[in-house]
C-alpha cells in the first residue's frame, strides 16, 4: 500500500526522483500513465494487469476503446535510472499540466502512486481535507 506525500522537483529534462519509500515498493513491470482527474499515476504490475484485463475484450465497447486509446499511448514503463529518477513523456506532462522545471507532489494513493502539479495538489488537498468527514460518512456508511 502506498501512503504519504512528497514534494519533488522536475528537472529541465522532465525527470523526477521517485521517493525512496515508493521506489522500494514498485517492481519491474510497473507503468507510468494517465489517471483520473488529469494526473499521472504509476501502476504496479498487478494493478496494470488488472486494468489490462478490464480492457481486453474481443469486441470492446466504445468506452473500452476510448479508454484503451487514451491509456496505452500515454504509458511508459517505470524504469528509474541509477539516481532513482524517471522521465515523464512530454505528452504525459502536457496532459497533467506539469512544467519542466517545476515542483510536483508524489502521493501514495493506496494501490498506486500519483503525480500531481504542486498548485493543483495543494488546492485539491485543502478542499478534500476540509470535507473529510463528509467523504468518510458517504464512503464508509455505504459498507
Amino acid at each position: 500500500m502506498f501512503t504519504g506525500a512528497h514534494r519533488v522537483k522536475v528537472d529541465d529534462k522532465g525527470r523526477l526522483a521517485i521517493p525512496a519509500p515508493f521506489r522500494k515498493q514498485l517492481r519491474e513491470g510497473s507503468f507510468v500513465s494517465v489517471s483520473q482527474d488529469n494526473v499521472l499515476a504509476i501502476y504496479p504490475p498487478d494493478l496494470w494487469a488488472a486494468l489490462g484485463e478490464e480492457l481486453r475484450s474481443p469486441l470492446p465497447g466504445p468506452d473500452q476503446r476510448a479508454l484503451a486509446r487514451t491509456l496505452y499511448p500515454l504509458s511508459d514503463p517505470f524504469e528509474p535510472d541509477g539516481q532513482g529518477r524517471i522521465s515523464l513523456l512530454p505528452e504525459q506532462r502536457r496532459l497533467a499540466g506539469i512544467e519542466a522545471p517545476s515542483t510536483v507532489v508524489v502521493i501514495g494513493a493506496g494501490s498506486r502512486v500519483e503525480i500531481w502539479p504542486e498548485a493543483r495538489w495543494d488546492s485539491y488537498s485543502a478542499d478534500a481535507q476540509g470535507r473529510f468527514t463528509e467523504f468518510a460518512d458517504r464512503v464508509i456508511s455505504g459498507h
